[in-house]
């Protein structure tokens, strides 16, 4: 039933254009944060910047995100004609050349008929969008600990190799090949981190984007039941 669900709020053809009108420009900014200055060969200092700065990156609705999003909402779905019923009649009238007006009060005369009040359909769509709001805090939750294990804890590494790198370059000359040895794993290292920060900002934006737009979506509906169901 999710994919039904999609169907009353993502439409194909409004996202390929999102995705169309993305710049270009923004892409190659997140390549260019993943090649960081080799330090100097001989400084005494070797400490590293944070190698986990977050990235710009312009999100899209994914499917997978669309799924975990509709599913919840299939799954706290309400006994009897509520908002997600009222959000099919209006879909359905979308083929009809009537005004928002006129579409809003026509799919609301089903929901009356079945002595269904304008107060229960915003009450049931505030339902849904706390729904969409659990959702989000878990993903957030999910995503915090995803940036500590892929992040946070190779950066507690890193600074250990620095700590190493500064112990080592005290001795210079007979330490030479020791040092070029952990610099090589410092970079692989911070390059890993970079990575994974790229993809786990990727990985918010699709969400946030997914989300934006499903919850966009019962907001304004909300607004025009406010305005146009009295």
């Amino acid at each position: 039933m999710w994919k039904n669900l999609k169907g009353l709020f993502v439409v194909e053809e409004e996202v390929k254009k999102k995705a169309s009108s993305t710049p270009a420009a923004g892409k190659s900014s997140p390549k260019a944060a993943a090649k960081p200055a080799a330090p100097a060969p001989t400084a005494p200092s070797t400490s590293s910047a944070p190698a986990s700065a977050p990235t710009s990156v312009d999100g899209s609705v994914n499917d997978r995100f669309v799924k975990v999003l509709m599913e919840a909402m299939e799954a706290a779905n309400l006994p009897g004609f509520d908002y997600l019923e009222y959000k099919k009649a209006l879909q359905n009238l979308k083929k009809m050349n009537f005004t928002d007006s006129v579409r809003f009060q026509t799919a609301y005369a089903t929901a009356q008929s079945m002595g269904v009040t304008p107060k229960a359909l915003l009450d049931s769509a505030q339902h849904y969008l706390q729904t969409l709001k659990k959702e989000e805090s878990k993903f957030a939750q999910a995503l915090k600990g995803q940036r500590a294990q892929q992040v946070s804890d190779k950066e507690a590494q890193l600074k250990q190799l620095d700590a190493s790198i500064q112990q080592q370059e005290a001795k210079i000359k007979e330490l030479q090949d020791a040092i070029k040895k952990t610099k090589a794993e410092q970079q692989k290292l911070r390059n890993t981190i970079s990575k994974s920060t790229e993809k786990l900002s990727k990985t918010q934006a699709d969400f946030q984007a997914t989300y934006s737009l499903i919850a966009g979506e019962i907001q304004t509906d909300i607004e025009s039941m406010k305005e146009y169901l009295k």
